[in-house]
């Protein structure tokens, strides 16, 4: 309890920046934001020495979770890493149960033999493609989301953002990272095409610097759409004795898992290093739909199926031998319940821990009155 408390006073200021939200919405953001905590917390809870390992997704929670032009799918691969499988279905479950409209309790039974069915039906059958998740496909892209123009036009969401915090295109940085960036994708014609409009730094949701780009044509007559570019620095979290990343490059890892998890789902991946730090950048969706809502048990139960058909084919499409996918169908069977419960565990810790760090900021205000 004391290693997530220690993480009260970052989530307070980023509490602070985001502005009011209800107080579910809180709680979970502070459960976004204690994921590497509880990541090392699994090595305490559980013998991980014989658990096979996988390319993780790493962070599988219904906020990562997209639809844009090209499908819908769990995506944001920064805490992707070399693990044991069983960390994805327990980072999952836990989210899943603090995205319930009910506020007691854990997940329903029910509602977790969703989830087995389609995590182990996919992971026998990888080439059938996962199911999306329902609630999304009724979302309809707005005129302002139809193309990167008008998306720009409207000043939505990463427009905005770029145009809150604008710097010179001109700035050295600014410059180098975007060359750097086109050149891992062998795309530094695009320059040729296209002009450099806007630029703005904008900080992330858990602090990690977005340069974003709008590129406009040169040709104003032509038929190109405007495009706009998300470069990021990554997270490059310690090796422990269970949790690697074997790949030279932090950005090179999130494209690989990107490949294994959401084929084709994001547009101009890439990556950059620049004054001893490492980028991963991509193309902006103009349309981007996500789940806002807490769910009933009947959304619960597609969630848990949907996004338990990714990670099962995800996984095994990430083990390269028979030998290892046989061993985490061997281990599935045998430990799920265990998992399940330590999922059950870290939901609890993420409650208590939260009502402490909101009961300690009400002492405060009560002394300030003093």
């Amino acid at each position: 309890m004391e290693e997530y408390l220690k993480k009260s006073e970052i989530f307070e200021k980023r509490l602070h920046a985001l502005g009011p939200m209800s107080e579910k919405a809180k709680r979970y953001l502070f459960f976004r934001m204690i994921g590497p905590l509880m990541q090392s917390r699994l090595e305490r809870v559980l013998n991980l020495s014989h658990t096979p390992r996988v390319l993780l997704h790493g962070n599988p929670h219904l906020d990562n979770y997209v639809r844009t032009f090209r499908g819908s799918a769990l995506l944001d691969f920064d805490r992707s890493r070399i693990g044991p499988y069983s960390w994805d279905i327990i980072r999952f479950l836990a989210s899943l149960s603090l995205r319930r409209e009910e506020d007691k309790g854990f997940l329903d039974r029910d509602v977790v033999e969703y989830f087995i069915d389609g995590y182990f039906s996919h992971f026998i059958n990888p080439e059938v493609p996962f199911k999306q998740i329902r609630m999304l496909k009724k979302f309809e892209p707005q005129k302002w989301q139809t193309n990167t123009f008008e998306y720009l036009k409207s000043n939505r969401k990463w427009a905005k953002k770029m145009r809150q915090f604008p710097v010179s295109k001109q700035g050295d940085l600014i410059k180098t990272l975007l060359k750097s960036y086109l050149e891992s994708r062998n795309e530094l014609s695009l320059l040729q095409e296209y002009s450099v409009d806007e630029v703005g730094v904008t900080p992330g949701t858990l602090g990690k610097k977005h340069y974003i780009y709008s590129l406009i044509p040169k040709n104003r007559d032509s038929l190109l759409d405007s495009v706009m570019i998300d470069i990021k620095e990554v997270y490059a979290e310690k090796d422990t004795r269970y949790f690697i990343s074997p790949w030279p490059h932090h950005g090179i890892r999130m494209i690989e898992a990107s490949r294994i998890y959401a084929d084709g789902m994001e547009q101009r991946l890439g990556y950059a290093t620049v004054g001893g730090r490492q980028y991963w950048g991509r193309q902006i969706p103009s349309f981007a739909a996500k789940v806002k809502k807490f769910l009933n048990e009947d959304e619960q139960k597609d969630v848990a199926y949907s996004i338990g058909s990714q990670l099962g084919k995800g996984h095994r499409k990430s083990v390269a031998h028979q030998k290892v996918a046989d061993e985490i169908i061997k281990d599935f069977q045998l430990n799920f319940d265990r998992y399940l419960k330590v999922a059950r565990l870290f939901a609890l810790e993420t409650k208590l821990a939260y009502d402490f760090t909101c009961a300690k900021n009400r002492l405060l205000e009560v002394y300030k009155e003093w």
